[in-house]
């Protein structure tokens, strides 16, 4: 075995650990300056060169490093069984040849050593020290920054080659050029990008690891990615775009591709504890490598997102296209696509965006995104909202905690549950809806959906729910305008909703605006009706089931508990029942409206009539009330007008 043990490098060992600071950073929330960071320190120690050389080993030896060794240039053949070991030396300038069963210690690689032959690491952790690998840290120019690209790239690929799963990486603040796309548009951007090799693969980075896209003009630019990968990870680090630095001026994209994670066809991986920051486009990128109808798809499976931090990404922190089995948790979303001073905001506008293509292709469905979870997440300061699944089936969205919305707009299967939404911006407040439950343009594509156990505060709407086989349950809507609003819809139920709201001119469920019909609803249930406490309309029913064609529709309202001295008002609605429902305070009042039975409800009203009945109604049944007025000049039943045909009042009892 050659070894040389010097006195020399003794002391050069315990001036070191004396003269070391025994400190750590601190992670810190402030954004780094992007300036030359302190270069870490190198793990070689020794300054004095070997007095062998390698040119006579033998199989099987071991070779401990203590020493600068020089290959100058030469490439050097090594028997079997030859492992070289790191006690604070180096090798440098030149190439290792092993025939076979090789190993060699990660420390003693850098960028002037070629490794080659039949070898492998002997731990499969390698930690990565920018300046041994000609890593230019700091501002510099599109040439240099590219090649930290592909030196990164490449050294990863090598380590990986020799049997390194962990690739850690501890202080480094570079820039790498990405923007090959710009001038090869046939490649994929994720293979112009920092590419992680394709399996069994970890990347561990620290807070004081910082990757930034060199500023660039490219449409289609990303930062890191894995492509068609199994089992990787990426963990920590500092991502950053370069979204008020990007150049614009290419009128014909809105630049809103610019991702500083793509994520393509990827299995079995996870991504999490990394900082993203102004990202030109989306911080991730779910989404697969082709089309459902293409040879070559392969689709993203089995991903676990959590733990990350996005801020300010131009677009969404993140969009999910195609994958199955995708869980995005634990993260924290800040100020997705807000406008800053020197680029603004692109739609969509989400913290998350599931967005897979269904459609405009004559070959089928373009992309799938299913089985989804999006759980404890945090966000704040979206300019849209919080999270959409615009496209995408068998989504869950629970126990994350909202600043922004909640919506779908084509799903199947989608479960919205005990999240906690609160408005804190006028943009929700006033005119914000908390989660949007489908779509009416996209009618027949939306069933099997639920939304329960929501706490919604301080939102102008509640709830918007539509479309078919939607159930609505379990919510509790606090200082709201507008609780819950019912569009066009059928075979759904709205029970055991809790409304409460001081705000002036505020009310309970009342139907949509542009509603067209509402067939086999329920609202409230036998003992899960909906408790409603606000300063104005209740119940309010307009224009609903009123249309030729619509006569066998039925709206179902039963065993709510109502409270405000406002009236609950039904106008131009047929095919209804108002039974077993307890009224507080308010009174009913009922315009226009066919083929309806109210029957054993308990009203008790102090500033209105108990029920009213004004111009144009038609077959309707008002029996087995318990009705009490207390007010002046007040009625249980009052008749307003002489136009009624078939109006059947019975048993009902007058206090």
């Amino acid at each position: 075995m050659k070894n040389i043990k010097n006195i020399i490098y003794l002391l050069l060992v315990l001036s070191f650990i004396s003269c070391s600071k025994d400190s750590t950073d601190e992670t810190s929330n402030e954004e780094p300056t992007g300036e030359t960071p302190t270069t870490p320190e190198p793990t070689v120690i020794a300054t004095t060169p070997c007095d062998f050389d390698l040119s006579n080993t033998k199989e099987g030896e071991t070779i401990v490093i203590d020493c600068i060794l020089d290959l100058e240039g030469k490439t050097i053949n090594l028997p079997k069984n030859v492992t070289i070991t790191f006690d604070k030396g180096d090798i440098k300038n030149g190439t290792l040849n092993f025939t076979e069963n090789g190993k060699i210690d990660g420390r003693l690689l850098n960028a002037s050593v070629t490794i080659d032959g039949k070898t492998q690491l002997i731990s499969n952790e390698f930690e990565f020290i920018p300046n041994r690998w000609a890593i230019v840290e700091g501002k510099t120019t599109d040439e240099v920054s590219r090649e930290n690209r592909d030196i990164f790239e490449e050294t990863m690929q090598k380590i990986n080659d020799l049997g390194g799963l962990i690739f850690k990486i501890d202080k480094m603040d570079a820039y790498f050029n990405v923007d090959e796309y710009k001038t090869a548009p046939t490649q994929f951007p994720s293979l112009t990008a920092i590419t992680l090799p394709k399996s069994d693969f970890t990347l561990k980075m620290t807070d004081n690891t910082h990757l930034r896209m060199q500023p660039n003009g490219a449409i289609r630019p990303t930062l890191l990615a894995t492509f068609t990968a199994n089992n990787v990870t990426i963990d920590g680090g500092i991502l950053h775009g370069d979204r008020d630095e990007h150049d614009y001026t290419t009128i014909s994209s809105t630049h809103e591709w610019g991702h500083l994670l793509r994520i393509t066809g990827t299995k079995n991986s996870v991504f999490k504890n990394i900082t993203f920051i102004d990202a030109t486009g989306d911080a991730i990128d779910v989404h697969a490598l082709g089309h459902s109808f293409d040879p070559n798809y392969t689709y993203c499976d089995n991903v676990l997102i959590t733990n990350n931090t996005m801020i300010r990404s131009r677009r969404n922190q993140i969009s999910i296209t195609d994958g199955r089995n995708i869980i995005v948790e634990k993260n924290e979303f800040i100020d997705a696509s807000i406008h800053t001073e020197k680029s603004r905001g692109v739609a969509p506008g989400f913290g998350i965006d599931v967005e897979a293509v269904r459609h405009g292709n004559p070959r089928g469905i373009s992309e799938i995104a299913e089985d989804i979870i999006i759980k404890n997440n945090t966000e704040s300061g979206s300019r849209i909202g919080a999270v959409t699944v615009h496209t995408g089936d068998r989504v869950t969205i629970e126990d994350n905690t909202f600043e922004n919305s909640i919506s779908y707009s084509t799903s199947i299967g989608t479960i919205i549950r005990h999240n906690k939404i609160t408005g804190k911006t006028p943009k929700n407040t006033d005119r914000g809806i908390a989660i949007v439950a489908g779509r009416d343009d996209v009618y027949d594509k939306n069933y099997g959906n639920k939304v329960y156990g929501n706490i919604i505060k301080d939102y102008s709407v509640g709830i918007v729910m539509t479309n078919k086989d939607l159930e609505v349950y379990d919510n509790e809507i606090s200082n709201c305008k507008v609780g819950i609003t019912i569009g066009t819809i059928r075979e759904s139920k709205l029970y055991n909703n809790t409304i409460k709201s001081n705000r002036d001119s505020s009310d309970g469920i009342v139907s949509h605006p542009t509603v067209e019909y509402m067939d086999n609803v329920l609202v409230g249930g036998v003992s899960k009706g909906n408790s409603i406490d606000v300063t104005r309309t209740p119940l309010k029913f307009v224009n609903v089931n009123h249309e030729n064609g619509q006569e066998d529709f039925k709206l179902m309202i039963t065993h709510n508990t109502i409270t405000s001295t406002s009236t609950n008002t039904f106008s131009n609605a047929h095919g209804f029942e108002f039974n077993e429902n307890t009224i507080n305070e308010g009174g009913l009042r009922i315009v226009n409206s066919e083929n309806a039975t109210f029957i054993a409800n308990t009203i008790t009203s102090t500033v209105a009539n108990g029920i009213r009945l004004d111009a144009g109604c038609k077959n309707l049944t008002i029996k087995d009330n318990n009705i009490k007025v207390t007010g002046t000049n007040l009625e249980c039943v009052k008749v307003n007008t002489t136009d009624g045909v078939n109006i059947n009042i019975d048993n009902n009892t007058c206090n």
